[in-house]
């Protein structure tokens, strides 16, 4: 994408972190927002922030894991918008423990149907309208390190961010004759809400606090790992490159480069992985 002025884009998980980074350097660039977030608040405070430095903002607020609640989501964007150029699919949890772990079911079914359906719901929901208008559009899915590189300890966080990695592979090479680009979003630790996802765990599900003392020294041990990453604008500064470039893969770490290449010689030599320090 060369042109932006005027154009829109919808970001999931716009509220905070990464996504509200990602707002407002297309805000910047002249962009129509559509910011989608399951916290009010932070939604009614971001899009106060964009409109007063004359950014057009729609805050609408979404529970990705709810295919309807994406659908009204579009509805709202096209009757305010109407055509959508960038769909960011950035909302998502943190989750884990060890895949052994066997009274976390609650805890894994939250995780994917965030982190792996929501994403899905954004492309099923938006993807074919964009194709359809037939300008330059772009939809970028946010995934981890963890979906490069097997992550001991976060279980379903890293199986949902696998599948994303898969999705957005996959939905690039079916797309190859249509004016619609993929990227996968892939950064390593950064200064986000991430580890404090529990305070958006619905009620009937397990809290992180009732698992066991191992996922609690987890959690504390990401915390520390989150606190110390790249700041948020960082990354929206790599990921409005991708959207120029067209750059599929969007690292933000290079620093784990071998870890991403001794994993593919695992594959080739058909060895089982083997641990090292994330």
């Amino acid at each position: 994408m060369q042109e932006f002025v005027g154009r829109t884009a919808v970001i999931t998980g716009g509220a905070s972190g990464i996504g509200l980074a990602v707002a407002r350097r297309l805000g910047r660039e002249g962009m129509n927002l559509v910011l989608a977030d399951i916290e009010q608040p932070a939604l009614d405070q971001a899009v106060a922030e964009l409109e007063a430095a004359d950014v057009s903002v729609l805050g609408v607020e979404t529970d990705v894991s709810d295919v309807g609640a994406v659908r009204r989501l579009a509805t709202a964007a096209d009757e305010r918008f109407g055509n959508v150029h960038v769909l960011f699919n950035n909302a998502g949890v943190g989750g884990g423990g060890p895949i052994l772990e066997p009274d976390d079911i609650d805890m894994w079914e939250w995780v994917l149907s965030v982190d792996l359906l929501g994403v899905l719901y954004g492309i099923k929901v938006f993807g074919p309208s964009m194709v359809a208008h037939g300008e330059p559009c772009h939809i970028v899915n946010t995934a981890s390190m963890a979906g490069l590189v097997p992550t001991p300890g976060l279980g379903s966080y890293t199986v949902s961010k696998y599948g994303v990695v898969a999705m957005s592979e996959t939905l690039s090479l079916e797309t190859t004759d249509t004016s619609l680009v993929v990227s996968v979003l892939c950064p390593g630790f950064v200064r986000t809400k991430i580890a404090e996802s529990d305070r958006n765990i619905p009620e009937h599900l397990v809290r992180l606090e009732e698992l066991s003392e191992e996922l609690e020294f987890l959690r504390q041990a990401v915390q520390d790992l989150v606190a110390g990453g790249i700041p948020p604008e960082q990354v929206a500064d790599a990921v409005f490159d991708a959207l120029r470039t067209g750059r599929f893969y969007i690292l933000t770490h290079p620093e784990y480069g071998d870890q991403i290449r001794q994993r593919a010689e695992w594959i080739v030599a058909g060895e089982a992985p083997s641990s090292w320090d994330i």
